[in-house]
């Protein structure tokens, strides 16, 4: 029950992962680790040939000789990580001091690591549908009993759920990443040449969600110069897209030198037909609306027209 509360309160990978081994300790397990394949860290699929990363370590002390975070790990087959990696089925390690596979992974660190008292390890593939993501170890040390069957039924049931809330994350910070470039390859690349306002500007896309925001400076005739700055309302790839069609739709309209307010207006008429034609089909997402600042300012009368 805290697993389903406390895991995937955001849609950032790495928090998801951190929130997955602080609640596993010290109810569950004496340490936690968590390692993902870099793909999945920048929201792409995993790729097995890779090495994984750990990203994220909780534990009762602080001074522990397992992998830190941000460490490349490359485990080898015999290794219950990798053995969960290859089967997609958790392990136990009962006996880590006896655990000859582990210990072929890295003869020193498991020796410190077994030094050190931890004697119980089980780990379980963190798994999304076919994806295999990384994998979850829990490290035992202070209790004196080692892991059991049940306990084992008990880590797969926490990183099952904490596995749909990576993957959400991973889904999410994929599309948060193709909004950016595309949104960023809509933007202006320089502005144009002209002599009525000394211009500066800079974006920078929000955090939590991109969505459809846009700027402009349209040179106009009699030296005049329009400055649009414009939002699509709702986040991600739909609202960069429909950003794209309403600048390209500015730009035509500011060719026929209107005035602001009857240019907004053949752009309010443009987002409903935008609109009705993404409702015919079934899988689109209707756009919800947009805002739209179109100035006029003329550098020979020193006026400046705003809708």
């Amino acid at each position: 029950y805290d697993a389903s509360m406390g895991v995937g309160t955001s849609l950032d990978v790495t928090r998801t992962a951190e929130e997955l081994a602080e609640l596993a300790v010290p109810r569950f397990a004496d340490f936690a680790t968590v390692d993902l394949f870099d793909a999945v860290l920048a929201g792409g699929r995993p790729e097995e040939v890779t090495p994984l990363r750990r990203t994220a370590l909780s534990g009762v002390r602080e001074d522990a000789p397992l992998y830190p975070v941000g460490r490349q790990i490359r485990f080898v087959a015999s290794s219950p990580q990798g053995h969960s990696l290859r089967t997609g089925r958790p392990v136990l390690e009962a006996d880590l001091a006896r655990a000859s596979g582990w210990h072929a992974q890295d003869l020193e660190r498991a020796a410190q690591v077994v030094r050190y008292g931890v004697h119980s390890l089980i780990t379980v593939p963190l798994r999304a549908g076919t994806l295999v993501l990384g994998v979850v170890s829990f490290w035992r040390t202070e209790r004196h009993e080692p892991f059991d069957e049940d306990e084992l039924a008990l880590a797969e049931e926490l990183v099952a759920r904490a596995a749909v809330s990576i993957d959400n994350a991973r889904r999410y910070t994929r599309e948060h990443s193709m909004a950016v470039t595309l949104q960023r390859s809509l933007l202006p690349r320089s502005l144009p040449d002209q002599n009525a306002l000394d211009i500066a500007y800079r974006y920078l896309p929000a955090q939590a969600g991109v969505g459809g925001d846009w700027f402009d400076v349209l040179p106009l005739s009699g030296a005049r110069v329009a400055l649009v700055v414009g939002d699509v309302v709702g986040h991600g790839l739909h609202a960069a897209a429909t950003m794209g069609r309403l600048r390209t739709a500015v730009h035509n309209f500011s060719a026929l030198d209107l005035p602001p307010d009857e240019l907004l207006t053949l752009l309010d008429e443009l987002v409903g037909r935008i609109d009705q034609d993404e409702a015919a089909v079934d899988d689109s997402a209707p756009v919800t609306g947009a805002t739209c600042l179109y100035a006029v300012y003329d550098p020979v009368s020193r006026t400046c027209v705003t809708a």
